[in-house]
């Protein structure tokens, strides 16, 4: 009834009010990913080959930092489930993060010109300020699906857009980061970095205030005038057993998936021999992502959402032997491409079983736990990406990895191969293993889904 309040009476409204919403949210994770793509896939490489920070050091920066991404991932899911607000619970929050993660972006591509102590402190100040900035939305993100529609199909629309925006972000940063890098710079990299990262968070938070402009919170949960205690949320959350498989499958999948990206800079450095081609080929994963993405909805039909990600992991790890055993030949481009395609098959599917155990969340709770449900899977992951940050860089220092040599030892170069190749190999095996003890099924979510609509309507 909300829903249909919301949009009116008329059919052509209706239908204009629905694509709004798909594209309002869908341009928010295009946003997000065009960020993403520049801090996880250069910052890095900028830190040790650029700034000159030892690749040790960088490694102790990333795992501890998520000390702070601890703390204020949990306080913004939970502040999240207790704001009410007449523009909703999570819009406010994701309009308060833009500031945030557009400064960040670009003062985390500056270093201060001090000895390596100065240079150290810096890069944690500013990359906590990132990270901060990245929760504030992304957990935002993430509570505000159930919101944006009653209807179970039309949520899966709303996801398929959001994956489809991603996608379009990965192809858009990694085209502009590899020619403003070429060309904003005058010949000095640091110089190229700072403006490329000015550029980005421009882009980012234009898209980001259209987004939040764009959408309505128009399935808002029950308000629930007695405040729960922590213990009492918790309690509910352990008895989610969907979704405290949903934890390790978030940690799982982006271990691989950030684990390649921050090792990619370096292996087309250094194992390719032109970091250049590294732009090509990332757009050329994201039309094998997209492809994946246009046939997702039509694999569900024959096969559960759980199996078809299973299925995922195993062609995944089949497209990587090829990287690994095809090395200088196009195996390695067919291999990308292959674990691009699942991954476009995958990743509306994991947003969906994600909204969907937020849903069981709501049924055993009677109320909506989605911003704290959402709280610790953003802190999942940012350990996942902290860990495989800091393991990619605890990789190179162990195959002795020079970041101010042009050559790298065998070693190094070794290092580099099982960074790229070995840690999404090991990732697909736990999506993998997670998703095969994964039972909640269609019919049983949508019985869930009627009893909480029934709630609903009785209050």
């Amino acid at each position: 009834m909300m829903e249909k309040a919301a949009l009116g009476k008329a059919g052509e409204l209706s239908r204009g009010f629905l694509w709004r919403q798909r594209i309002g949210f869908g341009i928010s994770e295009l946003a997000c990913n065009i960020g993403y793509i520049l801090v996880n896939t250069y910052l890095l490489i900028y830190y040790t080959d650029v700034v000159g920070l030892p690749a040790g050091r960088v490694s102790v920066l990333f795992l501890a930092t998520k000390i702070f991404d601890a703390v204020t991932d949990c306080l913004v899911g939970r502040l999240i489930d207790r704001t009410n607000t007449p523009v909703g619970r999570s819009r406010p929050w994701m309009l308060g993060g833009i500031p945030v993660l557009g400064l960040g972006m670009v003062l985390v591509f500056t270093s201060p010109d001090t000895g390596l102590t100065g240079k150290t402190l810096w890069a944690w100040g500013t990359y906590m300020m990132v990270t901060f900035g990245y929760t504030m939305i992304n957990i935002s993100m993430s509570s505000i699906l159930p919101s944006l529609s009653a209807d179970s199909g039309e949520r899966d629309k709303i996801v398929t857009a959001k994956t489809i925006f991603a996608s379009l972000g990965s192809m858009i940063a990694a085209t502009l980061a590899s020619c403003f890098l070429k060309s904003l710079g005058g010949g000095s990299q640091a110089i190229a970095y700072c403006r490329t990262s000015m550029a980005f968070a421009a882009i980012v938070s234009v898209i980001m205030a259209v987004s939040v402009a764009s959408i309505r919170e128009i399935n808002p949960p029950l308000i629930n005038e007695k405040k729960s205690s922590i213990r009492s949320d918790m309690t509910y959350l352990g008895r989610n057993k969907p979704y405290l498989l949903v934890l390790p499958y978030t940690f799982s999948w982006l271990l691989g998936y950030v684990g390649m990206f921050a090792a990619m800079s370096y292996y087309f450095t250094y194992i390719v021999g032109d970091i250049t081609v590294m732009g090509k080929v990332i757009s050329c994963m994201t039309v094998g992502n997209m492809a994946g993405m246009a046939v997702s909805g039509r694999i569900i039909r024959y096969f559960s959402k759980r199996d078809t990600v299973m299925a995922c992991s195993v062609f995944q790890t089949v497209g990587f032997l090829g990287v690994w055993l095809g090395e200088g030949t196009g195996l390695v481009m067919a291999g990308l491409m292959l674990y691009a395609v699942c991954y476009g098959v995958s990743q509306p599917l994991y947003w969906s079983i994600t909204v969907d155990t937020m849903d069981y969340g709501e049924y055993l709770a009677g109320k909506s736990l989605a911003g704290t449900q959402t709280a610790l899977i953003g802190f999942v992951s940012k350990v996942a990406g902290a860990l495989a940050t800091a393991g990619i860089t605890g990789i190179l220092y162990l195959g002795g990895y020079n970041g101010g040599s042009l050559v790298q030892s065998p070693a190094a170069l070794d290092a580099v191969r099982v960074a790229f190749i070995g840690l999404p190999v090991f990732s697909f095996l736990g999506v993998f293993v997670t998703m095969y003890f994964y039972k909640l099924g269609k019919e049983e979510h949508d019985s869930i889904k009627m009893m909480i609509d029934r709630r609903r309507i009785e209050i």
